[in-house]
């Protein structure tokens, strides 16, 4: 178990689904899922557990939502600092601007009313086209 002295709840959940994990910083999960892909790889199909799989495809979801939406709040704080579409853009890997300030758009609809009318404020201010 990585978490030094007692263990915490992500050490001993059983995880078979996202619904399963609890809240832990995310390089407790990346270690977690790794934990469980090693118990995977290298071994047959009758030695490995299903568990391990499942465990591991749960944690990269969870994983994957954490950090969707870490990207999108880090998004707006570009944008609250100046930065372009086009700078945000090349930042995601994204090759058109628009897509960026579209997926940015689509998650800001989940805000609070005040903070998503900052960040539609701040997508439609067209900078950096």
């Amino acid at each position: 178990m990585p978490s030094e002295g007692r263990p915490q709840p992500i050490d001993t959940a059983v995880i078979a689904t996202p619904d399963d994990i609890p809240t832990a910083d995310l390089w407790l999960l990346a270690d977690r899922r790794e934990r469980h892909t090693a118990g995977i790889t290298g071994r047959s199909a009758s030695d490995a557990p299903a568990g391990d799989a499942l465990a591991a495809l749960a944690l990269g979801t969870a994983i994957r939502r954490v950090l969707d939406d870490q990207e999108q709040h880090l998004v707006r704080e570009g944008l609250r600092h100046g930065a372009t579409w086009v700078q945000l853009a090349g930042a995601l890997g994204v090759g058109d601007p628009e897509q960026a300030r579209v997926a940015f758009r689509t998650w800001s609809q989940q805000l609070p009313d005040d903070e998503a009318a900052e960040a539609l404020r701040l997508a439609g201010d067209g900078r950096g086209e």
